[in-house]
């Protein structure tokens, strides 16, 4: 899915690199969270925030994990040195005895994207789990930089292939109540924004009640949803788009922690 600029894994019992193959840990019983590096210098949005989740989540599998900025910076090494302009992912995935990092760049994404609905919820999708195979799969079979996957189980939406959704309607801002991961990227912005945030059961047999359906997450940032072919809906309006990405762009300005 991804070419990674770097990748290593660490062995949790010794704190040792290991000599053998990357393991990205895909499938297995375990956690990750990919943190947003951008700037002429490393910036690591809500990098804090993505480490208190990633730490939660460890302990709530029973992991003796935990990590903070300055082990990132230990982590990475110097190899982040080599790169000039960042626009990029940090991953951290573990399964409790080993550590795996990378970074790649991040997907270049289009302000608009056409949405594709799909019969599936995640395993465990409270958590950021590594049973994403499915979820790979489905990515594959499209242009993730032009298009969405909008994931649908019986009769609601809940959320993105990796990304939160949110609903405009009649001047108010949605969000799924349940069934779904609560990702920082949104948490960070709701923090801020001047805009209620009102959790609803979102049906799909209603989704043309909603003028603007937007994606976010930490590899796209925010785009608008220009429409869903297999269901009839278009996008009657970008006014909510255009607020909240505004409200995306101040929390970029706001939560960014810089490792020297």
């Amino acid at each position: 899915m991804a070419n990674n600029l770097f990748e290593k894994s660490f062995n949790l019992k010794n704190n040792s690199y290991l000599s053998t193959k990357f393991k990205p840990l895909w499938g297995q019983k375990g956690v990750f969270t990919s943190i947003p590096v951008i700037g002429k210098t490393p910036r690591f949005i809500g990098l804090n925030s993505y480490l208190n989740t990633f730490n939660n989540t460890c302990h709530d599998y029973k992991f003796d994990v935990r990590l903070n900025p300055k082990m990132i910076r230990e982590l990475i090494g110097e190899d982040i040195t080599q790169i000039k302009i960042f626009n990029h992912l940090l991953r951290i995935a573990t399964n409790g005895t080993t550590l795996s990092i990378s970074l790649r760049k991040r997907t270049t994404t289009k302000t608009s994207v056409i949405g594709f609905i799909k019969k599936y919820k995640r395993k465990d999708f409270r958590n950021k789990n590594l049973y994403y195979k499915k979820i790979l799969k489905f990515m594959s079979e499209i242009n993730y930089s032009e298009n969405e996957i909008i994931l649908s189980r019986d009769g609601k939406i809940t959320e993105g292939a990796v990304t939160n959704l949110i609903f405009i309607k009649e001047g108010k801002v949605y969000i799924p109540k349940i069934g779904y991961y609560y990702g920082n990227t949104l948490k960070l912005v709701e923090k801020i924004s001047k805009f209620k945030f009102i959790k609803k059961t979102i049906f799909e047999k209603e989704l043309n009640q909603y003028s603007e359906i937007l994606s976010i997450g930490s590899g796209r940032g925010i785009t608008s949803i220009k429409s869903i072919q297999s269901i009839f809906w278009k996008r009657k309006s970008k006014t909510y788009f255009q607020k909240l990405k505004k409200d995306y762009e101040t929390m970029i300005k706001n939560n960014y922690y810089e490792i020297q």
